[in-house]
């Protein structure tokens, strides 16, 4: 499977040092434009693997957002989510998290991102990468 660097929203993103319960916002976004239709009438994909295996949190849900600023830290609206996912399952190398994207979206925000909503404990360990794609692995 070919990722776009562009299409990119977290490379190698931390989300287990230290990391009490919160929503932690995904360190990138993709710029949708004005047209906000990326796949020309096809299926999108957000697609997230964890690279490092979770410890110390009880779950993290996944939400796929946009947002009228590239930070996604004005007021996000999240167009789809996880159920909440046990850590014990977020392991390294587990099969890729696959989370279909409306598309077009119908809004007016132009950047599209990810935010993990983070539950129970303090993780100690955590690291994943998401993209957006046009098929699943």
């Amino acid at each position: 499977m070919y990722i776009d660097a562009n299409l990119s929203i977290v490379t190698s993103q931390d989300l287990g040092v230290a990391q009490a319960p919160a929503t932690v916002l995904g360190e990138n976004s993709v710029d949708l434009g004005a047209a906000k239709d990326l796949s020309k009438g096809e299926q999108l994909y957000v697609i997230i693997t964890v690279e490092e295996s979770f410890v110390g949190n009880t779950t993290v849900t996944f939400q796929v957002i946009t947002d009228s600023v590239g930070t996604l830290d004005s007021t996000p609206t999240v167009h789809a989510s996880t159920a909440a996912i046990a850590v014990a399952s977020l392991t390294a190398g587990r099969a890729p998290i696959v989370i279909p994207v409306q598309n077009p979206l119908s809004i007016k925000e132009q950047f599209l991102g990810i935010q993990f909503v983070i539950a129970g404990g303090t993780g100690t360990a955590g690291i994943v990468s998401a993209f957006i794609g046009v098929d699943t692995p």
